[in-house]
């Protein structure tokens, strides 16, 4: 589709009888050389690369501590069983970050490696129960069977020279597409005929050669790295690309092969869509005055909030605060208030103005941040604010909120990078209609959302982690659903759109008319609409066990995601999230069988029963399955 692009098999099924049976041979095998009773088996394979998905642990022993050590001996340990042959050393280099669910469970993510250079969406994360035992390790390791020599034809220049020439002019089924909301949109153009990419700095001693080159007509400096991109069974050494357009229209994750030159992977990583203040807290209707910060029963969340929440929003006069830093386009300053008796009051005179739509967004980040820390996305998991407070993870990367006068690419979007650097938020106008997304929440929570997302699937070092058509569609889903959860409404968009029927092709309510089966067909491969059927789901459950529950196993399942994840992945880490409350003693044992029928019910109902299949996170190989495990009963295992 247009620019996008990748040039993988993915029709292809590397599972066979021999393999599966060669590497159940070597999980007996190694299980004898674990320590204690811990013995491992393969649950489930990824057709698209041969190797195991999910390797679960029994019996493992029980520790409270050292998860990345532990993690790190695990796949060492289990390395034949995850496909590694005896020419390959494990190597992974782990996530820093160690993330949390609130039941205790713990996930560690390791990216794998090959003589120190990436490869590619190549991922394990590795989950340890609420009381530390070792609970299983789900992803995929790619195989290396032959020796490979890290020597790229192409230099960094010519690399970037190629990648810029292949995103510099959108493809002919570019032209006419328009964004969500319905709006034409303008496809970002660069002139590179007299680019010569121009290297600023090169860090040769470092195995992948992290390079940052000169802009040139891009919108920022370009950042290119050697990365291995599975191809034919085999790893090809290639460039790793970023380029950013001019004016923040896009900005473009390419691969290009070391060797031949060829582009082989093309993605766009822009997702589109103590004070007071008079804000708009759900759409353009009604201004309320409302107190900076919220309390915690505000958002009628059924946990307990830590001793030091809420933290206050504002640092002085201006929108400006930990959380989030807002203000006006690329380069206007933050809206201003006025303070008496130690109190910051905006209320902008205005109530369509800059200075309003600037407050506006300011407010909803600022919900939206509490929101999420209190469901568990804090300072450790990668959430975003300028000052960590020695909780763990690293600060200086608050959202960047900005509001503009005018339109916007995608009318409404959001990039977020590794932890670190701030997330950029851009919020413009809906030209049809007149009316504005800062002030529409579900558009701006349905943003703040892929900045979770991003953070917690994968780590929040993990800048490609939802790359996989399905993954990508979740994430998509995922900001639908927590705008419609938030607001208790089944549609997206209707107020800004000025339609009750909002942006997306059906209502998220019980008639939602496709399911997991319809994915790869019709209009189900676009991302946006892949999404749909994933928010359906999750709406469907809030309704089935409750959304104060649900959307807690929802931000739970983040963090005990693998990357890249399909719909079953993520149908699993809900199951086990859920398992994991009972284990903590979140939940009890009848509130859990009843939860789990119900949820079972409802990936049942999408398609999404025991045997459903999919190769990966791909749109092929898609097998729907209505059925409802006999286990999942009240009162059953």
């Amino acid at each position: 589709m247009g620019r996008e692009r990748d040039v993988r098999n993915f029709t292809e099924n590397r599972v066979s009888s021999n393999r599966m049976a060669e590497l159940e041979s070597l999980a007996s095998e190694v299980s004898d050389r674990l320590r204690g009773d811990h013995r491992v088996s393969i649950a489930r394979f990824d057709a698209t690369t041969g190797n195991p998905a999910t390797v679960v642990s029994e019996q493992a022993p029980a520790e409270a501590d050292d998860f990345v050590r532990r993690a790190l001996e695990h796949v060492t340990a289990i390395g034949p069983v995850l496909g590694l042959t005896g020419a390959q050393a494990p190597e992974f280099l782990p996530d820093p970050s160690v993330l949390e669910a609130t039941s205790g469970a713990r996930t560690v993510h390791l990216h794998q490696r090959y003589k120190g250079i990436p490869i590619f969406q190549a991922a394990e994360a590795v989950r340890f129960a609420p009381d530390g035992s070792l609970s299983d390790t789900v992803g995929s390791a790619i195989t290396v069977d032959q020796e490979l020599a890290v020597a790229p034809k192409l230099a960094v220049q010519e690399a970037v020279r190629l990648a810029a020439e292949y995103v510099a002019e959108p493809q002919e089924d570019e032209l006419e597409q328009t964004d969500p909301f319905g709006e034409p949109l303008p496809q970002p153009r660069v002139d590179v005929g007299d680019f010569r990419p121009e290297v600023r700095n090169i860090f040769s001693s470092a195995p992948e050669r992290p390079s940052v080159l000169s802009p040139g007509p891009f919108g920022s400096e370009i950042k290119a790295s050697l990365v291995w991109f599975p191809l034919r069974g085999g790893l090809e050494l290639s460039w790793s690309v970023l380029l950013t357009m001019p004016g923040g229209q896009g900005q473009y994750h390419t691969i290009v092969d070391a060797d031949s030159g060829e582009v082989l992977y093309c993605r766009q990583l822009i997702q589109t869509v103590a004070g007071r203040g008079n804000v708009y807290r759900k759409d353009g209707t009604e201004r309320q005055m409302t107190d900076f910060p919220l309390p915690p029963e505000a958002y009628q969340l059924p946990v307990e909030a830590p001793a030091s929440f809420p933290s206050d929003w504002v640092e002085g006069k201006e929108t400006v605060g930990n959380p989030v830093f807002a203000h006006l386009g690329d380069s206007g300053g933050p809206a201003e208030g006025a303070e008496q008796d130690g109190v910051v009051t905006f209320d902008p005179e205005d109530a369509e103005g800059d200075d309003q739509k600037v407050l506006n967004i300011f407010y909803l980040n600022c919900y939206m941040h509490d929101f999420f820390y209190l469901l568990g996305f804090r300072e450790a998991d990668g959430n975003f604010q300028s000052d960590n407070f020695g909780r763990g993870g690293v600060g200086g990367d608050p959202v960047d909120a900005r509001a503009h006068s005018g339109a916007v690419f995608g009318t409404a979007n959001m990039g977020t990078p590794v932890e670190g650097s701030s997330p950029t938020m851009n919020m413009g106008l809906v030209t049809r209609t007149g009316r504005h997304t800062a002030f529409d929440s579900d558009v701006v929570f349905h943003e703040f959302m892929h900045g979770v997302t991003n953070r917690l699937v994968g780590g929040p070092t993990n800048v490609n982690a939802l790359d996989s058509p399905q993954s990508g569609g979740m994430g998509e889903g995922w900001g639908d659903y927590v705008a419609v959860t938030i607001n208790d409404s089944s549609v997206v968009g209707s107020w800004v759109l000025d339609n009750e029927g909002g942006i997306r092709g059906f209502p998220y309510d019980s008639d939602f008319p496709d399911d997991f089966g319809s994915l790869g067909t019709g209009r189900y491969t676009e991302v946006h609409n892949i999404g749909e059927i994933w928010c359906a789901t999750l709406a469907e459950l809030n309704r089935r066990i409750g959304k104060d529950l649900a959307v807690r196993l929802v931000v739970d399942a983040l963090k005990l995601s693998p990357a890249n994840p399909s719909f079953l992945n993520m149908r699993d880490a809900i199951l086990t999230a859920l398992a994991h409350m009972l284990d903590a003693g979140q939940i009890d044992q009848r509130r859990h069988d009843e939860a789990l029928e119900e949820t079972w019910a409802t990936f049942a109902k999408f398609g999404m029963g025991p045997d459903a299949k999919s190769n990966g996170a791909q749109l092929t190989g898609i097998e729907a399955d209505f059925n409802v495990p006999a286990t999942a009963t009240a009162g059953g295992p």
